[in-house]
């Protein structure tokens, strides 16, 4: 086995959060195979959970870590990964004529990097990551409340990623069929009433991002000016 793969929180499945020991565990069993661990931070990071990666929240670092949407806020495409010292320096002291070589038509595109700086320096600037970490904290409880609903078989979170699982039965968690399509109803629903979100199955997921203060930092405003083009 070369690596393992992993999201901090699983998101497309369903919002499946891991229990706090599992990374460490993981982490370990990966260091002593020589195994590398490659966390997909696509969905969580940059603030999402509450922190800069969602690793973090478990204490553990990766050898590779991947991100995307993130890094600019989807305001325009980017992706990439990021790796330990160990790994680049393995790159680095292979000679330029053996290494292996890849690369994208748009890899460094001057456009999307300059988004993703602009975009990392708001989140600096104006503490999303810290606000996310608060308002998450405030919504994951407020979400709990839920669960006193005869249907909502679970409600489960990190930070600002969230789901409510919708069961048939609340004693049994036994799920509806299939074709009665009740995450799909439910979603419409929610859709009509302005709310907009994710459906996986019978389970409503919430990926959201941080929200800045009302003011934006003055600082920052005039930083971003002297770097604008004339």
């Amino acid at each position: 086995m070369a690596a393992f793969i992993a999201e901090p929180v699983q998101g497309a499945g369903g919002v499946i959060v891991p229990p706090e020991d599992y990374f460490p565990r993981i982490r370990a069993i990966c260091d002593k195979y020589e195994v590398l661990l490659i966390a997909d931070e696509v969905i969580t990071g940059f603030g999402r959970t509450g922190r800069w990666f969602g690793l973090e929240r478990y204490g553990v670092q990766p050898d590779i870590a991947q991100f995307a949407k993130g890094i600019t806020s989807g305001y325009i495409p980017l992706g990439g990964i990021g790796v330990s010292d160990e790994i680049r320096d393995a790159i680095d002291e292979v000679p330029p004529e053996k290494r292996w070589m890849h690369a994208f038509t748009y890899s460094g595109h001057p456009t999307s990097c300059a988004v993703a700086l602009a975009n990392i320096a708001i989140i600096e600037h104006e503490g999303l990551v810290e606000r996310a970490d608060e308002v998450g904290t405030r919504w994951q409880e407020q979400l709990r409340a839920l669960y006193s609903l005869d249907h909502v078989g679970d409600v489960r979170g990190i930070g600002l990623i969230a789901a409510v699982e919708l069961v048939a039965d609340k004693a049994t968690k036994a799920a509806y069929p299939a074709s009665d399509n009740i995450g799909v109803k439910v979603g419409k629903a929610m859709m009509a009433r302005g709310l907009v979100t994710r459906v996986v199955g019978d389970t409503i997921a919430f990926h959201h991002r941080s929200s800045r203060p009302k003011k934006r930092s003055a600082a920052l405003s005039t930083s971003s000016a002297r770097r604008s083009p004339k």
